[in-house]
């Protein structure tokens, strides 16, 4: 049926006077009951924006302590979620960063000069020193890896797992500075 509505398709298409060559499409094959391609597939959800610490910080200090913190530092942090995936963690990326229309990948470093000054001004109750942390903006969200077997009649979900992603840009709305206490 297919090949017929292709056929005719084409001859109408040349009847007009228009000249058209297509090849056979390679989409994912649809099941007649409307399931997809068998084999592996990942779905995404829950997304949100967070902020995760970097290796970039300033000496500890107690409450009254001004600093002025500069360094020549690459600042680095990687993704969260990814030691049980191992080298699945590449293709669940590129995916998600297509899914939700983001740069985010496994890793994120650059090297600059980062600065900050301010006051340890107060500390939360129990806490004797406080710091500046650099943080950068990252992806959270929840991945879900799934099977369909041949036929298309049964679905197995493989695991379901939250990552964190860092953004691959270093531009400034990507990082911000906060304090640490202990």
């Amino acid at each position: 049926m297919r090949r017929i509505a292709s056929a005719a398709l084409v001859t109408a298409i040349a009847a007009s006077g228009l000249v058209a060559v297509a090849a056979p499409s390679q989409a994912a094959t649809v099941h007649p009951m409307g399931c997809v391609d068998a084999g592996v597939h990942y779905s995404f959800s829950k997304a949100k924006m967070v902020w995760r610490p970097t290796n970039i910080y300033s000496p500890w200090g107690r409450k009254g302590f001004t600093f002025s913190y500069t360094t020549s530092k690459t600042g680095t942090w990687s993704a969260t979620g990814t030691a049980t995936v191992g080298t699945e963690a590449g293709v669940i990326f590129a995916k998600a960063s297509t899914q939700f229309s983001l740069a985010i990948g496994k890793t994120w470093s650059h090297t600059s000069s980062w600065g900050v000054s301010g006051t340890i001004s107060s500390l939360p109750r129990g806490k004797t020193q406080g710091r500046t942390m650099m943080y950068h903006k990252a992806e959270q969200f929840t991945t879900k890896k799934y099977t369909v077997n041949h036929t298309c009649s049964k679905t197995t979900v493989n695991w379901t797992k939250t990552f964190v992603a860092p953004y691959k840009s270093s531009d400034n709305s990507t990082y911000l500075w906060g304090y640490q206490y202990k």
